[in-house]
């Protein structure tokens, strides 16, 4: 529910960034006015649910109110206009280069073999993600990212021991230019789809708690 009410302002917010005109603008939030009185209200204990539903509906016919229906409208072209993410041709090359030679340099190193293994595991992974990236999109980096961490979390005595061979400040330079390329693709795309998302739940909770009238 605290994801919901921060729906009305994600929603102006991203519209007012669509490359629209002002009346087209106007319309797509012409009923969000409605769905934030129906927010407050149903967070409101003095408001029954049937009394809430009063602000976006009349006689309690959500699916066909015309704040739904405008949420569905908004929803889809936020979703449509919102461009995927795309890290530059230019700066997935040196990420490669980079990959690369921190994986050369952990081959040629004294590391234990576990920690070894890995490390060249997950940086290949990653290598592949951004070989393909053209593909697959950037999802895939991000995930062999994530993985990465979650791999560095979970194998502290392998870390420590990539501490001690002087391989830290290599391997958290390398991990940082991946995760700036990733957070400069996703920018404006992941606060419009994170709107889209909250738009299409905002959607549902409102038809879902329709069956709970009396």
């Amino acid at each position: 529910m605290t994801r919901l009410l921060e729906l009305p302002a994600e929603i102006r917010a991203a519209v007012e960034a669509l490359d629209e005109d002002g009346e087209e603008k106007e319309h797509l939030v012409e009923h969000l006015d409605k769905v934030e009185a129906f927010l407050t209200a149903v967070t409101n204990r003095s408001h029954t649910l049937g009394q809430a539903y009063q602000a976006i509906t009349v006689g309690g016919d959500v699916p066909n109110s015309a704040a739904v229906q405008s949420l569905g409208t908004c929803s889809r072209r936020l979703h449509r206009l919102s461009p995927e993410p795309v890290i530059p041709r230019e700066e997935i090359d040196r990420l490669i280069q980079s990959v690369t030679a921190l994986m050369d340099e952990i081959r040629a190193s004294s590391l234990e073999s576990a920690a070894k293994l890995l490390l060249l595991h997950h940086l290949h992974r990653l290598l592949q993600a951004l070989d393909l990236v053209r593909i697959t999109g950037a999802a895939p980096v991000e995930e062999s990212f994530d993985a990465f961490l979650g791999a560095v979390t979970r194998n502290r005595e392998a870390m420590q021991d990539v501490g001690k061979r002087g391989l830290s400040e290599r391997l958290t330079a390398c991990l940082g230019a991946v995760k700036t390329a990733i957070d400069i693709a996703r920018g404006v795309h992941q606060f419009g789809t994170e709107a889209h998302a909250v738009i299409e739940q905002g959607t549902h909770a409102i038809e879902q708690a329709r069956h709970l009238l009396p």
